[in-house]
């Protein structure tokens, strides 16, 4: 057990050395911090089996090195399982993939609702590529960032909501808005979960869950 917390403590190390030497996109101007919440138990409800959708999309962006990100292909996985159907990516290809939907989105509406999802550099990544979507005509639903290790980059208009699950006793930061958002914005503090650390919040089955929920609904209502 002693080499396997050691082991992970390494690799948090190592990870954190190279997040650091990471560029990340400009901030734009913050406002005070927002309040965070107690994170939730798992629904007693499970989510609907199927919805059966074909329309919209949603991204999942995992964070350094596509290692330490996957439970967004979990996640992925799950989501596929219920009719709804997603792209898994590393966060370096956020930009391509905005562009391609700017671009698509000019004569496909049904390319809406938007969801994008990221763990680690991949929650910074669905940050920027949200606010790119927002700037350039494209309503972004819904962001959900696990662990986000930046905190840079704030959510501004044209996304609708952001969920942000970090941990303040570790690397993760917490999301702030720039005076242009208009959305919903909610940071969940998991710090009481003792048995969550950065390298493996975006796996947690709660939470998955809580996600899970969230965007069914968001499709059923479409």
């Amino acid at each position: 057990m002693g080499y396997m917390r050691l082991s992970r403590s390494l690799l948090a190390v190592v990870a954190l050395g190279l997040l650091a030497t990471v560029a990340v996109a400009g901030a734009t101007q913050l406002v005070p911090t927002p309040v965070p919440r107690p994170a939730r138990a798992a629904p007693s409800t499970p989510a609907p089996a199927s919805v059966q959708v074909s329309h919209g999309s949603v991204y999942f962006l995992r964070g350094l090195l596509n290692v330490f990100s996957r439970g967004m292909d979990r996640l992925s996985d799950k989501l596929e399982a219920r009719g709804i159907q997603s792209r898994v990516t590393n966060y370096t290809h956020w930009q391509e993939f905005a562009t391609l939907l700017v671009n698509q989105y000019r004569t496909d509406k049904s390319l809406t609702p938007v969801i994008i999802v990221g763990h680690s550099l991949g929650a910074d990544a669905a940050i920027n590529m949200g606010n790119y979507l927002g700037r350039n005509g494209v309503p972004v639903r819904l962001v959900v960032s696990f662990d986000a290790v930046d905190g840079g980059s704030a959510v501004g208009a044209g996304i609708d909501e952001v969920v942000n699950y970090y941990k303040s006793d570790g690397v993760g930061r917490v999301i702030k808005a720039s005076p242009s958002f208009k959305g919903e914005l909610v940071n969940v503090d998991v710090a009481d979960r003792t048995d969550i650390d950065h390298l493996n919040i975006e796996k947690d089955e709660t939470l998955h869950e809580e996600v899970i929920v969230k965007v069914v609904d968001i499709f059923n209502r479409q």
